[in-house]
């Protein structure tokens, strides 16, 4: 039971939650996640300090890898109310539309996720 936007506990402000345990309206991946974690860490050090909520806040990002053929993907990115909202970060790796197949996105899925996944994302890092 916690604050979809928070991800703050609704009884209990010293509890958070996220992933598939907070029963978010959301897909349970590895994206969400991804996008989770930082909101959640945000929150706890404001508290840590008596502080209200920080200014950081989840959309229900979440993001699901769909493998068209070998060597090609597209990323179906959405937010609570199904909207499709591209991450801004897969520009750095020069994708631009993430809802047309492409060999960079695949890559993506190969290679760069497992190293973001076990190297950052772990460890709250925003990426």
């Amino acid at each position: 039971d916690v604050d979809h936007h928070s991800l703050q506990h609704n009884k209990y402000q010293n509890i958070f939650g996220l992933g598939d345990v907070a029963a978010l309206p959301t897909a349970k991946t590895g994206a969400a996640i991804r996008k989770q974690a930082p909101v959640v860490v945000k929150n706890i050090l404001a508290l840590r300090k008596q502080q209200l909520a920080s200014d950081k806040s989840y959309n229900g990002y979440s993001s699901c890898p769909l493998v068209t053929g070998y060597g090609k993907m597209v990323l179906a990115e959405f937010d609570y109310d199904g909207n499709f909202i591209p991450d801004p970060k897969l520009k750095r790796m020069l994708i631009f539309r993430s809802d047309k197949q492409h060999w960079r996105l695949w890559l993506l899925k190969k290679f760069m996720l497992p190293y973001l996944y076990w190297n950052k994302m772990l460890k709250g890092v925003d990426v």
